[in-house]
């Protein structure tokens, strides 16, 4: 078996660190959205590029592009887009959707401001996220262990979301929801190491909020 060397540990250290911070503010201090991507960039970006740099260790390829990906792309998106809207179908008239209405509120979001919101989740956010899970925690853990970097990247992700909407939901939807953002990790994680490419993870990634982003429209400020 092979020894975790102190750069998997300190990265590993951090990525759990980094959620918890982000779980602590948005439960106690409940920021607006662009408190949130400050905090984000920060987290996501500039700390770990400041610990590749201390560390001397490469988290993996950014840029790298390889043209046979495309055929992920045509079918994933697809299958997430179906995913969230047969769900959704199945569940909509058991959420509370007054409830999410008003956190939302709190957080300065309305009518007029939604649109701006939906452009930074859709391309920010997402980004964000894609960088830092995969980009960062999946390629720093996978060449210690595979497993390791599916499961860690992916409960990570998926408890990071649950912390920002625990209060929404019953507990049972709660559990599903984690399920199911642990399974759409693991695949944004397996997409990511069969392209090469962050980008088309990012794009499913995008995909995915955009189905979600209109059923909020839909339910919500329509």
């Amino acid at each position: 078996m092979k020894t975790m060397n102190k750069n998997i540990k300190i990265i590993l250290i951090y990525s759990i660190i980094a959620c918890l911070l982000l779980y602590i503010t948005e439960n106690i201090f409940h920021p607006t959205y662009i408190v949130q991507l400050i905090q984000k960039v920060i987290s996501f970006i500039l700390i770990p590029i400041i610990l590749s740099y201390y560390l001397s260790y490469p988290v993996g390829k950014f840029w790298k592009i390889k043209k046979t990906s495309f055929i992920y792309w045509i079918w994933f998106w697809v299958l997430w887009a179906f995913v969230i809207w047969l769900t959704y179908y199945l569940l909509k008239d058991i959420i509370d959707w007054v409830a999410i209405k008003e956190s939302i509120n709190d957080r300065g979001v309305n009518n007029t401001t939604f649109i701006f919101i939906f452009v930074y989740i859709m391309f920010w956010n997402s980004l964000l996220e894609e960088y830092f899970f995969r980009w960062v925690i999946f390629n720093s853990l996978k060449d210690y262990s595979k497993k390791l970097a599916y499961f860690t990247s992916s409960i990570l992700f998926a408890l990071y979301h649950i912390t920002i909407f625990w209060t929404w939901f019953h507990s049972w939807i709660l559990l599903l929801a984690l399920f199911w953002l642990f399974m759409w990790a693991m695949f944004f994680a397996w997409l990511y190491e069969k392209t090469k490419w962050i980008w088309w993870a990012w794009i499913i990634h995008i995909i995915a909020d955009l189905v979600i982003l209109i059923i909020w429209y839909i339910e919500l400020f329509s």
